[in-house]
């Protein structure tokens, strides 16, 4: 909204400091973002056009002679709308307008000691083609005096952004309002106008139903030419049209608040009516013809008549947009700016409006209607602890007292007797957005000044507030975390893919009957049952790109054969897991046990077994079952060469891990050794197909004393059907420092159940 300081002071007078307004008035939630001083330059004067005659040289130029007060001076003017006795701004000589001073000089060899200025050479807005005609509605004309010293062309232009439930300030009155509450300085009301009808023409019905609240003048003898300072002040806030009752009406709605309205009448009989239309909204009938949409759209009065019916209107904003909402005809035109003003709340006082403009238009009231509908009174009844408990400020009550009648609450002790005493508020009826103790504390708060209040501490005890649905995601976020310390870029993919691609490397597909029935290309005509056919694609989009270092996670949905959603997490390694530079001039490539390593560092621990069922995507000699808590939570493999070969990439590893099996650590706390272990070192000759895990599970069984541990070191072939295999034991005590005798003791029943359970024996 643009308003200028000028218009304001119709209203309340301003302080001189524009500076310290705007901060103000900025404090007080109504931000000013721009602030734009209009002064006419120095050396500009009203003149007055004696004579006008055609320039002998030049046919669009004509010679005038201007009176300036002290002398006539000759001036050459191009406008072609200059003409005798007319009041103008003239720039004498010295006078810099824009970027030019003007001075004495001939223009095709007439003299010319001056020049006639338009709004738009002086740095005001556009107010019509040609020069600007001054008049008395910017103060006395007196010639010679400078332009400068009348108050609409010496002011400060204010572009002030308002919140959406500020709807009362959305003219120059709900500005000039908070103005005078916050300098507590006298607000000049709007002037009620004291008529007696004259006439009995108006005959008014209201239909059922009907919202809105309306008030009619009927005025005559009107003047419909539009005064400068008028056209001055809407030209601020882009709204001048060349329609001078739309001017009237508008500007009137700027000032007041109240949305206006004019129709052109006869002096006959008005049959004035207000009902639904077809659209159910509310609208005026005149003489059983539709005029205007309250609230949403008015007709453009073209023929003026000398009567005119003035029309005030008032619907509540919640009412209105509700209305809008429901509407179903989508074509219907609608005024967007009336909707605006109306939607966020217009000054209900419609008398206010009616009287503004009639005093403008300089009319005769000959008769005035209105409905029969009264605004409730919104009241609110508070202690004063509620607003000290809700700002965490005692404010005194004198004070918020003073506060609020200064904004035109109505203020009153409910109990004045009682303890904490309570205060009932009556909000005015233009304040549409005051409807809790809430909103009251806010209007205390915007004058006390936000910037009083004092920074507390938040005195609070903290509880868990955490379920398990947020535990599981924080989890999994933290995994997400690990992956990427590790090096593993995260990716994303649909969980569509190819069927065919997934059945060719192995990965199980939706039975027939489950299969997507309209699929959004063929090659995504199924769901995804793995991510690895995702991580792969990936891989060689990124080997095509250049990368050699490629290392992938992703965790998504997948889909079992019975269309069963499972969450899993997927990696995969390609290429080198170190980059050439010093000292690995070649790079060093991933292997399985350190692709492994990485995935353990995520998802902590685990161990290995064999797979006994292979796919064509797995390599036959270095794929596994993933085993975490003594449960098979996925598979780690390499790629095989074939695949490697068909697909074009670098040499691969994967896992892919069922994510609802991984479980969240619990924090344990269990003692550790003082004393120093003791290591031994075993080669044992073993049957070539005995599994690791049997090893450990059967010593762990056996629960001997004080072995703590059991690490494979080392394996090679010994024989057709049999291994050595070395391992490592790791003794300790939690109790005291083993001796020899102890320490071999644990190893001699270690051999013992080796060789009972697997028939293994010490290599000699």
């Amino acid at each position: 909204m643009k308003l200028s300081v000028n218009d304001l002071n119709v209203f309340v007078n301003t302080p001189k400091d524009i500076a310290k307004l705007c901060e103000d008035l900025s404090c007080l939630g109504l931000e000013v973002e721009s602030c734009i001083p209009c002064v006419a330059p120095k050396n500009v004067v009203v003149g007055k056009v004696l004579e006008k005659a055609p320039h002998k040289n030049a046919e669009k130029l004509s010679v005038c002679q201007v009176d300036v007060g002290k002398e006539v001076l000759p001036i050459v003017c191009g406008a072609k709308n200059v003409a005798p006795n007319q009041f103008v701004p003239v720039a004498l000589n010295g006078a810099l307008i824009g970027s030019i001073t003007i001075a004495k000089t001939e223009l095709r060899g007439v003299e010319s000691c001056g020049m006639i200025c338009s709004s738009s050479e002086l740095g005001f807005p556009k107010i019509n083609d040609g020069i600007l005609e001054l008049d008395e509605s910017v103060g006395e004309l007196v010639l010679g005096k400078e332009l400068d010293e009348y108050a609409p062309f010496n002011t400060h232009v204010l572009e002030i952004s308002l919140t959406p439930n500020r709807g009362d300030c959305l003219s120059v009155l709900g500005i000039a309002r908070e103005i005078s509450a916050f300098y507590n300085t006298p607000l000049k009301p709007i002037k009620a106008l004291n008529f007696t009808p004259t006439s009995d023409l108006i005959t008014l019905s209201v239909g059922e139903n009907i919202e809105s609240h309306l008030a009619y003048y009927l005025v005559c003898n009107h003047s419909l030419k539009t005064p400068l300072n008028v056209k001055l002040s809407l030209a601020h806030n882009n709204a001048l049209s060349e329609n001078d009752l739309n001017n009237f009406i508008e500007f009137s709605t700027h000032f007041s608040g109240v949305i206006l309205n004019a129709y052109s009448l006869n002096i006959t009989p008005i049959d004035l009516s207000v009902k639904n239309d077809e659209n159910n909204l509310e609208s005026v009938y005149i003489n059983h013809q539709k005029r205007s949409i309250i609230a949403i759209k008015h007709q453009v009065q073209k023929d003026l008549s000398e009567c005119l019916l003035l029309e005030a209107s008032y619907i509540d904003p919640i009412s209105l947009s509700l209305k809008l909402h429901a509407l179903k005809d989508k074509t219907l035109q609608k005024d967007n700016a009336l909707i605006y003003r109306s939607a966020r709340g217009s000054n209900p006082n419609l008398s206010d409006g009616l009287n503004f403009l009639s005093a403008h238009l300089k009319a005769t009231i000959l008769e005035s209607k209105q409905t029969k509908h009264s605004l409730k009174d919104r009241t609110l009844t508070f202690q004063l602890e509620d607003i000290t408990e809700i700002l965490g400020l005692a404010v005194e009550k004198e004070k918020i007292q003073s506060i609020l009648k200064n904004l035109g609450f109505k203020v009153s002790a409910k109990e004045p007797n009682s303890k904490p005493q309570i205060l009932e508020v009556i909000a005015p009826n233009f304040r549409h957005d005051i409807k809790t103790i809430q909103d009251i504390a806010e209007e205390i708060l915007r004058f006390v000044g936000i910037d009083n209040l004092i920074s507390k501490p938040l005195h609070c005890v903290s509880s868990k507030n955490s379920n398990p649905h947020y535990d599981t995601h924080r989890f999994f976020e933290n995994l997400k975390h690990k992956a990427l310390a590790c090096g593993f870029k995260e990716v994303i993919h649909y969980v569509f893919y190819s069927k065919e691609k997934q059945q060719k490397l192995g990965f199980e597909v939706l039975e027939d009957p489950l299969e997507l029935q309209n699929p959004i290309t063929t090659e995504l005509n199924t769901l995804r049952t793995s991510l690895v056919c995702g991580l792969l694609d990936a891989s060689l989009r990124n080997k095509n790109l250049g990368f050699k270092s490629i290392a992938l996670y992703e965790k998504g949905s997948v889909y079992n054969s019975k269309r069963e959603e499972i969450q899993k997490l997927g990696f995969l390694a390609s290429g080198l897991q170190k980059k050439e530079s010093y000292p690995d001039a070649k790079g060093k490539a991933w292997d399985f046990y350190s692709f492994a390593e990485c995935v353990s560092k995520v998802i902590g621990d685990f161990s290995l077994e064999k797979l006994t069922i292979q796919t064509p995507i797995n390599h036959p000699y270095q794929s596994a079952k993933i085993i975490q808590n003594h449960e098979i939570i996925g598979v780690i493999a390499k790629i095989h060469p074939k695949v490697i070969q068909e697909l074009d990439l670098f040499e691969s590893y994967y896992a892919e891990i069922d994510a609802s099996k991984l479980k969240r650590p619990a924090m344990l706390l269990k003692p550790f050794s003082i004393y120093p272990s003791s290591v031994r070192d075993l080669t044992l000759i073993i049957d070539e197909n005995t599994a690791f895990s049997k090893i450990k599970k059967a010593l762990k069984d056996a629960q001997i004393p004080n072995l703590s541990e059991i690490l494979p070191l080392d394996i090679f072939k010994e024989s057709d059907n049999t291994i050595a295999l070395s391992v490592r034991c790791v003794i300790h005590s939690l109790e005291k420092t083993l001796n020899d005798e102890e320490v071999n003791s644990a190893v001699q029943k270690t051999l013992e159940i080796l060789e009972k359970e697997f028939n293994a024996r010490l290599k000699g």
